[in-house]
Order: structure tokens, then C-alpha cells, then sequence
């Protein structure tokens, strides 16, 4: 039944044989991460540390490397939080397994409300990333396709532009880092979104928003911001350039599309304005400087790196750790095969799709090598120089070429004169990789990369022209030569990448590990894991690297995440006395020392390369949670003077007050005395939710200073009875607590997810009516 639909679909339907050419490539391609029972995640990078590595001595892991590694400590660990979190019947807003808890849903990428994600929820983690990886390359390939119909390209031209965009390096590279196709997979459909809006007005307003919404919702916010990009100038140049449409006309559809863009970005505001709380106040937000700038455009695209375009592997592949190129191969991915190359240059024209296309891949490549305009961005964009790296605006050079490819299909006639600048083009990059190679790098590994890559390339393009000779001069049918072009488009490019994701069985998810369950903290407590290097290059000497001692729910003082509150890490740069972050990684939070202030942490035990360690005393007490005298924190920012300070508040039992309601909170409750240790029954820990039973056996309020991470979003009751929660002894949280015993409850609110929500829910209501009105009223 199944197989005669899907024939009759293909036969029948130009829509279903898009959605039939890219689901099943893309199941091929990822067939053992989603009918194959493996797990589509580099788990295996866990046995290069401690302490995976030694039980299970019979492995050996994959080369090293530092980007996908992403994928296992963010991208794998959040996506099952998440999951359990909601099946737990907790909204997903905090992970309080990292650096004294810090917000999930604000961080963007955990991506809680992404509707896939919400989707996935009924498959377990292991097999839901494989679907969920599946599902968006599909979702990239048709709706590219149907964006190269919808301005005239043929069916065979939009199945090759969409096969191209899926198997791009690009792509495929940046496939296990979840949060990036989500985002990519929907440039397509936005950009079809902006054609159905021009074409038919407010009617089809829902067709541009919705795929919006989904972009941001996503959650990664530099990707989106490339997607935004894309279509804004594409729908400047297709509107204001149609001057066969009176100024009006083209007026009022710009402010269509304008306004299916606002409420795309208005139904995603229940995860995009915590992402942007969190962003104003976190460790990346700085001023633009010089020192910035010269670190940032240091991972920009070197010249001498052009030659991948022809020979990807000219440097060699990190799968067999023979890479040897700039920066990450995920980073510098300018591939689209050879022959999408081909046919990308045939489609560039002197006016219409081929002109645009092809001027925005120039302006990629402009943004990608550190160009003035790169500068330009950096330090006049807000918030652009907290942005990765700008080579990671290659998605867009991907996704030109890809458009230009289906062009270029449809002039396949002149393949000679596109044959000609392919070779020529060659030739140049290989020039320019010989001579720009920084001085004193051999040039053997170099020409034996491209020698290697050479014959498959040659060989593929060798094929393509001759099926086309071979349709000239009748050997080869039409439909024959045609699907030859586009067999020989696409899976090229899909064998080239598919060896790139790396898989894992079920059994390496996480597995049990003894040492970790032996020294699981109670309630209240937390480890901490003794780390000193990290590296980009070879596998770092660490063990239970930040964010993985989430996946055991074992709370942990270090940390992993691309938004950190900047005082929470102020604080753990003082524990350290040092950057608890290494050189290589800023986002990554290490404990470097055994020092006695991790015990203002509540940590109990260190893992150190020696085993388990107690934390040492100091000269004097300090406990993670006590009662005290609070006063106004001092104004400073050094951090030698600010660890004097916090050594003597903990020593004195005193509690230092920061925020605009400080003021207020001392006038209202009293600076109360400081009593000491506090006497503390943890009753229940959960993620969003705390209670504690606390006795302050003074006859006066003592404030409670409790070291979990302050934020906004977290409320506190005595008995029931709201109390002000203010942030204390620089990155944690103090409440006023009256003599005697009493239930003290801390839960974390989304105060504006139900604003968000009405919102989503109005838009949506908004786009189903706009929907329904007659051509005319559109």
C-alpha cells in the first residue's frame, strides 16, 4: 500500500517528488543513525577522558576533534535535560547541574520550545537526534527546491540546487551540531515565504512568518542572523527591482513582507526574550576593541584555502586525523562538488536571479576572509562581535551556490564556457594555495592532499560533460543524460561527507560509571573536577569535561555554555584565583585548584588525577549556606580586591547585597545578625524548584545567603509569603528569614512565557484569518 502511494506521488505530484528525492537521500545518508540503531552523536570522543577511557580499554576513539565535540557536552546533554525535564512536568528554564545552576531555555540552543523538538519528545534522546537530523536536511532540501520552482527553475534543476544545499560541506558538517541545521534548514522556505508574500499579499503572510519563527526558535541566533540577511536583501533587490510595478504597489509589499517578518520574530518571543536577557548581562557582552577584533578575524577564511572548493580534502579530513588546515574543517567548508561548482558558475548571469545569487556569494566570501566590511560589522552591528567565527558566514556561499547550481542547470548548453572558468578557477586557487602557505610550511602534504582528490574530481566532471556531449549528439535520451547530471550533481558531494558524522552504539550513551556513583553528592552538594588544559588540536589531558556530569544529573561547579551570567563567572575566575577559562574556549568553565573556596560552592568532593579529594580547610569556615548580617555589596570590579572582600564576608558571616533592591530590602527587613552555619533540611531539589527547611535560632531576620546562581527569573516565599531574592556575595542568592524554624520555597518563573505565549497564540490566530480574506482584500 505504502509503496504504490509513494509511486503515485512521484508520478503524480512535482511537490512529492521533491519531498521524496530529498527524505530519502537524506535517510540514505543517515540510515545508521535512524533505522540502523546506532546512535547519529560522536559519543566515542568520551573514552579519550577519564573516566570513560578506562572502562573501556578495547576502544579506540575517534582522532580528536574540538568542534564536534560540541555536539556530546552541549548539544546531546541539553536536548535529554530538556526531555526529561518536560516529562517530568517542569517547563525547561534551568540546568542546576552546572556552575551553581544556570539558565537552559535562555541559553537559545537547548531550544525547548522548537516545535520538531517539542515533537521528538516521545523518542528517546539516543534515536530522536538521529530523526531529528534527518528531518532537517529534508526540510533544507525542499525548501530550497521549492523556492528554485517557485522562480521558474525546472523540477531536475530544483532536485539538483536542493541536493547540493543538503550535501554541501558545509551542511554536513555542521550536522551534529544540532542547533545549526535546525536554523539552516529553514533559509529555503523563508525565502519561498518572501516569494508567496510578493505574489499574493497579506493572504499568504503565514507562509514567510511561519518559517521566521522557526529560524529563531531554532536557537542559534548567528545563523538566524545570516538567514535574516539573505532574505532581507533578497526581498529589497526582487521588490524595489520589478519596475514594472508602480512605486506604491512595490511600497505596500515591503511592508507585507516587513510585516510577516515581525510577527515570525514575534511568535518566537517566549525564547527570544530570555535569550536576549541573558545576552545583555553575560560574559561575552563587551565592547568591540581592537584586541577583539584581531582574535576574531584570525579564524576568518584564508586564501590559500580556496583550493577545497575543487580538492576538500587538500588538506587533509579530521576523521583519519590527517586534517592539517586553518582553524576547524567545519569552519572553512566551501564545498559543493564538483559539479555543482560547474553549474553554479554556469548560472550566474548579468541580470536577474544569476546576478543577485552571485552577488551575495561574493559578499559571503567578503564577510568569511576578514574583509573591511567584516570589520564594518563588527564594530557597528550590536552584538555581531560576540558572534563565532566570521568564516561561519560560508553557510550563506553554500546556499548561493547551491541556488545557482539549479540556475545553472537550466543552462547547461553552455557548459563549455563554464567548463573553461572551472579549470581556470582551479588553477588560480591552486596558485594561491602555493604561495600564500605561511613560510616554512612544506608544501609536499599540500600536493599530495590535492593529488588525492584530483582523480575522483576529474573523473565526476569527466562524466557529467560527457553525458552531455553524449545528449547532443543523440547517444543519451533527454531524460537519461538529465538524471545522469543530477546523480552526478548530488551523490558525489553525499559519499564525500558521509563519512564526516560520527556515530556511536546505545551502549556508549553516557554509560554507568562507578567512580561518579560512588561520590554522587547529596542533596544540596555538588562536585567539582580538577581540569587545567583544553585544546583545539589533540585530545586535552581532562577528566569529566564541563557539562557532562549533567548527563549523570550530578551536579557540578564547572561548566559549558555560550551564555554565562558575567558575575557567575567572575565568581569562579576568584575560587580559581585565575580565567577558569582556558585559552582555547571561553565558554567553557574550568576548577583548576584545590582550593578551601570551593567550599562556598557546597562542593564536597574534587576529582583530581589522584581520585576523589575533600575539599581542604581554610583559616577559617566557610559554608555554602548560612545566616547572616547583610550589607550593601561594595562598588568594585578588581578582582584581587573583590576576593579580600568575599574572604571576609564568609569569614565574618556577613552577606553582601548587590542590586537596585537592596536599598529597600534593608530599610523593610533589617541588616539582621549574623548568626553562622545554618541548620538546613534540603526537602526537595528540583530544576526550577527548591525548598529548604531552615531554623535561624536568633531572636532577630538573619539573611540567608544560599551559593546557588542569582538570576531575575528565580522567586522566593517564607512560609508562603513572597520575600525578596537578591543576589549576594557577588553571584548567589540571600533572603530575609525570621527567628525559628521555617520552609523557605525558591522556585524560577518565566515571568514573560505567558506574554510569549499570547502573543504566538494571537499572531497565529492573526495569519489563520489573513489567510481566508479574498485575493482582493490581500
Amino acid at each position: 500500500m505504502w509503496r504504490n502511494r509513494l509511486i503515485r506521488a512521484w508520478r503524480t505530484s512535482e511537490v512529492g517528488r521533491l519531498w521524496l528525492f530529498c527524505g530519502g537521500l537524506a535517510l540514505l545518508f543517515l540510515w545508521q543513525g535512524t533505522v540502523g540503531g546506532k546512535v547519529f552523536a560522536p559519543l566515542r570522543l568520551l573514552y579519550h577522558f577519564a573516566p570513560w577511557h578506562t572502562m573501556r580499554p578495547d576502544l579506540t576513539p575517534p582522532a580528536w576533534d574540538v568542534l564536534v565535540w560540541d555536539s556530546v557536552a552541549q548539544f546531546y546533554v541539553w536536548r535529554d535535560l530538556v526531555r526529561t525535564l518536560w516529562l517530568n512536568g517542569e517547563i525547561p528554564l534551568w540546568n542546576p547541574y552546572q556552575l551553581g545552576g544556570m539558565p537552559l531555555l535562555a541559553n537559545s540552543q537547548s531550544a525547548p520550545f522548537y516545535l520538531p523538538h517539542l515533537l521528538a519528545l516521545p523518542l528517546p534522546t539516543w534515536l530522536a537526534i538521529g530523526w531529528l537530523a534527518w528531518l532537517h536536511m529534508t526540510l533544507a532540501g525542499v525548501g530550497l527546491g521549492l523556492f528554485l520552482r517557485r522562480i521558474g527553475v525546472g523540477l531536475a534543476g530544483s532536485l539538483v540546487g536542493a541536493g547540493v544545499w543538503m550535501f554541501s560541506t558545509f551542511f554536513v558538517c555542521w550536522l551534529q551540531m544540532s542547533s545549526v541545521p535546525a536554523v539552516l534548514c529553514w533559509y529555503g522556505w523563508v525565502l519561498w515565504g518572501v516569494e508567496q508574500v510578493r505574489a499574493h499579499g497579506g493572504r499568504m503572510l503565514g507562509a514567510l512568518a511561519i518559517p521566521v519563527w522557526l529560524m529563531v526558535m531554532a536557537g542559534h541566533l548567528q545563523f538566524a542572523f545570516y538567514g535574516f540577511l539573505m532574505a532581507g536583501l533578497y526581498a529589497l533587490w526582487r521588490v524595489l527591482g520589478d519596475r514594472g510595478v508602480p512605486a506604491r504597489l512595490r511600497l505596500h509589499t515591503l511592508g507585507w513582507l516587513g510585516l510577516a517578518v515581525a510577527l515570525g520574530i514575534g511568535m518566537a518571543t517566549p525564547q527570544l526574550l530570555p535569550t536576549l536577557e541573558l545576552a545583555s548581562q553575560s560574559h561575552r557582552a563587551a565592547v568591540a576593541t581592537e584586541a577583539g577584533y584581531s582574535a576574531y578575524v584570525r579564524t576568518a577564511l584564508p586564501l590559500f584555502h580556496w583550493i577545497t572548493l575543487w580538492c576538500p580534502d587538500a588538506y587533509g579530513h579530521p576523521r583519519d586525523g590527517s586534517y592539517w588546515g586553518a582553524v576547524h574543517y567545519a569552519e572553512l567548508a566551501m564545498g559543493v562538488g564538483a559539479v555543482g561548482l560547474w553549474l553554479a558558475i554556469l548560472g550566474v548571469s548579468r541580470r536577474g536571479q544569476g546576478l543577485f545569487w552571485a552577488v551575495l556569494v561574493g559578499l559571503a566570501l567578503l564577510l568569511a576572509i576578514g574583509s573591511p566590511l567584516t570589520r564594518l560589522l563588527y564594530f557597528y552591528l550590536p552584538g555581531y562581535s560576540a558572534t563565532g567565527s566570521p568564516a561561519r558566514v560560508l553557510c550563506l556561499w553554500a546556499f548561493g551556490l547551491a541556488v545557482l547550481t539549479g540556475l545553472g542547470f537550466e543552462r547547461r548548453e553552455r557548459w563549455g564556457l563554464g567548463l573553461a572558468i572551472w579549470a581556470a578557477g582551479f588553477l588560480v586557487a591552486l596558485g594561491l594555495a602555493w604561495s600564500l602557505l605561511p613560510q616554512g610550511v612544506s608544501r609536499t602534504p599540500l600536493l599530495q592532499g590535492v593529488l588525492t582528490s584530483l582523480p575522483m574530481t576529474l573523473s565526476v566532471m569527466a562524466l557529467a560533460i560527457g553525458a552531455l556531449v553524449a545528449q547532443q549528439r543523440g547517444i543519451l535520451s533527454p531524460p537519461l543524460a538529465t538524471s545522469m547530471l543530477v546523480a552526478l550533481a548530488v551523490l558525489p558531494p553525499s559519499a564525500h561527507g558521509y563519512r564526516y558524522p560520527l556515530y556511536a552504539e546505545r551502549e556508549e550513551v553516557f554509560p554507568p560509571a562507578p567512580i561518579l556513583e560512588e561520590a554522587r553528592p547529596a542533596a544540596g552538594e555538588r562536585i567539582a573536577v580538577l581540569n587545567m588544559r583544553w585544546s583545539l588540536y589533540e585530545a586535552p589531558p581532562a577528566a569529566l569535561p564541563p557539562n557532562t556530569a549533567t548527563a549523570y544529573r550530578i551536579p557540578d561547579a564547572g561548566g559549558y555554555d555560550s551564555l554565562i551570567p558575567r558575575y557567575t563567572k567572575q565568581m569562579l575566575d576568584i575560587i580559581n584565583g585565575e580565567d577558569s577559562a582556558p585559552p582555547e574556549n571561553g565558554n567553557m568553565q574550568f576548577v583548576k585548584r584545590l582550593t578551601p573556596r570551593l567550599r562556598w560552592m557546597r562542593v564536597a568532593r574534587v576529582l583530581t588525577p589522584d581520585g576523589w579529594q575533600p575539599v581542604p580547610d581554610g583559616e577559617t569556615p566557610a559554608q555554602g549556606v548560612y545566616l547572616g548580617r547583610a550589607e550593601l555589596a561594595p562598588d568594585t570590579q578588581d578582582p584581587a580586591t573583590l576576593a579580600q572582600i568575599l574572604e571576609r564576608a564568609w569569614a565574618e558571616n556577613r552577606v553582601l547585597l548587590y542590586g537596585d533592591g537592596a536599598d529597600e530590602a534593608l530599610e523593610r527587613y533589617g541588616a539582621g545578625v549574623p548568626v553562622g552555619a545554618a541548620q538546613v533540611e534540603w526537602l526537595e531539589v528540583r530544576a526550577t524548584r527548591v525548598r529548604l527547611q531552615v531554623n535561624n535560632p536568633a531572636s532577630q531576620t538573619a539573611w540567608l545567603m544560599v551559593s546557588d546562581t542569582w538570576y531575575p527569573r528565580w522567586r522566593a516565599q517564607v512560609d508562603g509569603k513572597p520575600v525578596p531574592l537578591l543576589r549576594a556575595n557577588l553571584a548567589f542568592r540571600a533572603l530575609p528569614v525570621p527567628p525559628g524554624a521555617h520552609e523557605i520555597t525558591m522556585t524560577c518563573y518565566g515571568t514573560d512565557l505567558l506574554i510569549g505565549f499570547l502573543v504566538t497564540l494571537g499572531v497565529a490566530v492573526g495569519l489563520v484569518a489573513l489567510g481566508k480574506l479574498p485575493a482582493r482584500s490581500a
